[in-house]
């Protein structure tokens, strides 16, 4: 024990010894602008600032906190959300991470079901890229047409037929784009999840969230 923590209960222990035994100090504080207080029940004074409560001999029995401030409040209540939703979080990868290890019995497995997606995805480009091939089939016979009219005016019928034709195309074209974008996804989660798995079969996996104590 310090010099000062001595002292401090050398003057606790005199402060108790002028108080009559059957009404010793149980708690202490100590108010804004005020002296030090020794009661046997909740000074109302210091019902902003920390209190103390003693055990009979004046040794600290525990520490009742001065009320939180609004702002106070508010970081409290918005680390103790940030934490709670970091949890979820951690659960919900804990599931995931069960799943995986369900769902894939070994890495060959995993590496099986990526390539299975992938040639899905490959087949429905193949589909478009045979009606893109039969467009344009569409489009020479049209234009050919076309060139009987050139002097001359062409029917509406053949209009339509071009401009729907023209809207066929790129609307094909644009699938492809699309097939093409969700192909590079699901590459991209399957090595997510390749990574993880391997991580988790070697011990090695971590939290994803690191929550704040």
């Amino acid at each position: 024990m310090s010099r000062l923590s001595r002292l401090q209960s050398c003057v606790l222990a005199a402060a108790l010894s002028v108080l009559p035994v059957t009404a010793w100090c149980g708690f202490t504080c100590k108010p804004p602008g005020g002296t030090t207080i020794y009661r046997d029940d909740l000074p109302s004074e210091c019902k902003d600032v920390e209190i103390r409560e003693l055990n009979p001999d004046g040794s600290l029995k525990r520490v009742i906190p001065a009320p939180m401030t609004p702002e106070q409040k508010r970081r409290k209540e918005e680390s103790d959300r940030k934490r709670d939703e970091c949890a979820k979080q951690n659960q919900e990868q804990a599931r995931k991470d069960r799943s995986l290890l369900g769902t894939y019995p070994t890495e060959d497995d995993l590496l099986a079901a990526r390539d299975h997606a992938l040639a899905n995805e490959k087949t429905l480009i193949d589909q478009q890229n045979q009606k893109l091939k039969q467009l344009k089939a569409d489009r020479k016979h049209l234009e050919d047409e076309a060139e009987f009219y050139l002097k001359g005016q062409m029917p509406d019928e053949l209009k339509r037929n071009l401009d729907n034709n023209a809207a066929l195309r790129d609307q094909a074209g644009r699938a492809i784009h699309r097939i093409l974008a969700g192909m590079e996804r699901i590459s991209e989660g399957f090595d997510a999840n390749l990574k993880r798995y391997r991580e988790l079969v070697a011990g090695t996996a971590k939290p994803s969230f690191q929550c704040d104590p």
